[in-house]
C-alpha cells in the first residue's frame, strides 16, 4: 500500500500564504508571522491583523478592557504557538493599509475561536460600536 501524504500544501496564491510561522502577538487581533518563499523584507516578521473582528486593547479606557486584551492575547498565543499548521487566507490591506488576512490554524478561524470565547466581536472595518462594553462580556 502506498503512503499518501495528507499534510496541507505550502503553495502560496495571490491572497493565500500557507505554512507561515507564528512568531509572536500583541493582542487578540495583530499577529506577526514569518511567511516562508517569500522575500525576507515581505515575509519575515510580517504583522497581520486579523479580518473580520476587533478584540479589546491592551491599552484600553477600564481594568477590565485590559484584562480581556490579556485573556484574548494569551488565547491567540497558546492557539497558534501549538498549531501544526497556519494559513493567511484573502490577504489584502485594510483602510490603514495593514495586512488584513483570515487566520486558520488547523483549519479553523482564529476570528471565530475569539468570538466564540467572548474575547472579539464581528468587526467589518468601519466605524466602531459604542455599545462594546468588555466589563459586561462574560466568558
Amino acid at each position: 500500500m502506498l503512503a499518501v501524504d495528507v499534510s496541507p500544501s505550502c503553495d502560496h496564491t495571490p491572497t493565500t500564504f500557507s505554512c507561515v510561522k507564528y512568531k509572536k502577538n500583541y493582542d487578540g487581533d495583530t499577529v506577526t508571522f514569518d511567511i516562508p518563499n517569500v522575500h525576507p523584507l515581505i515575509g519575515k516578521s510580517v504583522s497581520v491583523r486579523v479580518a473580520g473582528i476587533d478584540a479589546p486593547e491592551k491599552k484600553g479606557k477600564k481594568p477590565c478592557e485590559m484584562e480581556k486584551a490579556r485573556d484574548a492575547q494569551r488565547l491567540v498565543e497558546n492557539l497558534l504557538k501549538n498549531a501544526r499548521h497556519i494559513e493567511l487566507k484573502n490577504v489584502k490591506r485594510d483602510k490603514y493599509f495593514r495586512i488584513l488576512a483570515e487566520v486558520l490554524f488547523d483549519g479553523k478561524s482564529l476570528g471565530d475561536t475569539l468570538i466564540k470565547n467572548k474575547l472579539a466581536y464581528e468587526y467589518d472595518g468601519g466605524r466602531k460600536p459604542s455599545s462594546v462594553d468588555w466589563c459586561r462580556t462574560q466568558n
